[in-house]
């Protein structure tokens, strides 16, 4: 298939957790039985060491306080915009700078900081998700640096505009009004508005602020524009932005899992958007991201910590509570070296699970320095 994220990434299937996984970003796949020999003696060599560092844990820190001081930024540039004063487009781009920077260097660190939500904060929080995934996928695209700039600033700065809507809508836990609604489709109008007010903005993140929320088909809002007339950076953070937002809990709704927001993309390929983008953002961040909550065959449950790139389908999973759901003793598991539980049977993953039906909260893990601990491997 033309739009298949697998174009360039060999899959093996081992058991149901991997066909689901893949069922839910493909309609159809082709198996080419010529490599099932070679695959089937394709083992990984164990790993003897009794403690390994987090892959990621080096530059973590580092990471963490770029994310954190642009974090904090944000908060304040929407604060400006809300009180109707200069927000400053320098300490914007300088920050932003930073966080391609980063992204560059520790993209998997990255990652995982975008996984650690606060609901009662979603506006700051989901405009730098949108800033960092934006980047990442155009760092999967090959953007230059100076490029990654211009598609990060219009990622952060894409929904300034809510800062204009009244605070009793923006906030309202239940479904919104038809007239409630028109206001809130209005904050695209009123971003657009506050970035050409400012100086020094870059003129591309007018155009996204303005059309983040238009269709490939014509279909969105303000304008209804179609694909003709949208920018490859509007197309982009429109991906981003909706994945980041269907994932979210916020007041009016729960937030969905991982997979079930890729599925979710892919149907809008070509409708809403654009299917490069969705492939490339599947490719670039994918099936079990650093941060997201797995249930396992044993019915334990884990937090991915590391990316497998060979096979995405084995990632690295802090394990953190045992199959009653207790917490246990923390421990590395590596899929990739295709370990077998208790009863002799291969671990696997069972399904991507929201950590806020665990009782997990991320941000404590963070806080407490866990994601950059040494721990026991399981072997």
């Amino acid at each position: 298939m033309e739009d298949s994220p697998f174009a360039l990434d060999r899959i093996v299937i081992e058991n149901h957790a991997d066909i689901q996984a893949i069922q839910a970003i493909c309609d159809y796949v082709y198996i080419d039985v010529k490599y099932q020999k070679y695959f089937s003696g394709a083992i990984p060599t164990k790993n003897t060491e009794a403690k390994k560092h987090l892959g990621f844990s080096r530059s973590f820190n580092q990471t963490a306080n770029t994310f954190q001081r642009t974090g904090n930024l944000i908060k304040t540039v929407l604060d400006d915009i809300r009180f109707g004063n200069q927000f400053s487009v320098s300490a914007v781009k300088q920050a932003v700078s930073e966080c391609v920077d980063k992204v560059l260097e520790n993209p998997d660190t990255m990652l995982l900081l975008t996984q650690l939500k606060d609901q009662d904060q979603y506006t700051a929080q989901h405009c730098m998700n949108v800033c960092i995934l934006s980047i990442l996928l155009g760092r999967e695209l090959n953007f230059s640096v100076e490029d990654l700039n211009k598609l990060g600033f219009c990622g952060l700065m894409h929904d300034v505009g809510k800062m204009k809507v009244p605070l009793e809508i923006l906030n309202k836990p239940g479904a919104l009004e038809d007239y409630e609604m028109d206001i809130m489709r209005k904050h695209t109008i009123y971003g657009r508005n506050v970035l050409m007010s400012a100086r020094d903005v870059y003129p591309g993140a007018v155009d996204v602020a303005y059309d983040h929320h238009e269709h490939l088909a014509g279909t969105g809002y303000p304008r209804g524009l179609n694909k003709t007339t949208l920018s490859v950076f509007t197309k982009m953070v429109a991906v981003v932005d909706s994945y980041d937002a269907i994932t979210s809990d916020r007041v009016y709704q729960r937030g969905k899992p991982h997979l079930m927001a890729l599925g979710i993309l892919v149907k809008g390929m070509s409708h809403h958007y654009e299917a490069n983008y969705v492939t490339q953002f599947i490719n670039c961040i994918g099936f079990y991201p650093q941060g997201n909550l797995v249930e396992l065959s044993t019915g334990e449950i884990g937090i991915v910590v590391e990316q497998n790139k060979v096979d995405r389908l084995k990632p690295k999973i802090l394990l953190i509570q045992d199959k009653n759901k207790s917490p246990m003793e923390e421990k590395i598991l590596d899929l990739s070296l295709n370990v077998s539980d208790t009863d002799g049977k291969r671990y696997g993953v069972k399904q991507v699970v929201r950590a806020q039906d665990y009782g997990v909260d991320l941000a404590k893990y963070y806080q407490e320095g866990k994601f950059t601990k040494e721990y026991a491997v399981v072997s």
